[in-house]
């Protein structure tokens, strides 16, 4: 398959994705499987993975972030608008973490599409912001402990406590796959300590879903910076 039809493959298959994850979403939550709270977290853990799509099939920059940048006005229309239940549904309407998340895989895209840091640096940051920040809000909210308030957003230790581990095990596996220099366990323990670290760290003081733009730029700056 030529490059642009494995971009043109790509693309339809990360709308298809993404729209599936919000679709089944919507319909565990219609069935009263999944509180609104859930059903956005699992599609902020779901929509994460897209980064392996755009990995595996798109070559062009362009094409890359085409996603990203039309779900900047559909997560901003859909916020204001109310479109999407799954998404917005009891959401606080300060908070534009819907927004921000694709504005940071638009800014990463183009960072690792364009040779500044490698791709797998981005899969790093987004599926530590995915899986990182998804499963600490939903123990953070399920598990009934008060937690504490920290610039308007509650934070529980169990919370923090996955944030942490989640972010540890993504850094790790892959760096142990794609980080010649590091690549051996125990740097890659090392490695992933730190990043995990970090990560928890802005993710603990950043408040209104600002967190998913600072959290993926942090990782991948820090990451991109100190161990590529």
């Amino acid at each position: 398959m030529s490059p642009a039809a494995l971009d043109a493959l790509g693309l339809v298959a990360s709308y298809a994705f993404v729209f599936g994850f919000i679709g089944m979403a919507t319909f565990l939550m219609r069935r009263h499987i999944l509180r609104a709270s859930a059903a956005r977290k699992v599609i902020h853990i779901g929509v994460a993975h897209w980064w392996l799509i755009a990995l595996a099939t798109m070559s062009d920059p362009w094409v890359a972030s085409v996603g990203p940048a039309s779900f900047i006005a559909i997560n901003a229309l859909a916020l204001r608008f109310r479109l999407l239940p799954a998404m917005d549904e009891g959401a606080d309407r300060r908070n534009l973490g819907t927004v921000y998340f694709p504005i940071s895989l638009l800014v990463l895209v183009n960072l690792c599409w364009r040779g500044v840091m490698p791709p797998w640096v981005g899969g790093i940051a987004v599926l530590v912001l995915g899986w990182g920040d998804g499963l600490a809000a939903l123990v953070g909210e399920g598990n009934g402990a008060p937690g504490v308030r920290i610039w308007g957003g509650r934070k529980s230790a169990a919370g923090t406590l996955l944030m942490f581990s989640a972010s540890f095990a993504v850094t790790l596996i892959f760096t142990l796959i794609f980080n010649g220099r590091y690549g051996a366990l125990l740097p890659a323990i090392g490695v992933s300590t730190v990043i995990a670290t970090a990560a928890t760290f802005v993710e603990l003081f950043t408040p209104l879903g600002i967190d998913n733009l600072t959290v993926p730029l942090a990782v991948a700056a820090l990451y991109a910076g100190v161990f590529v």
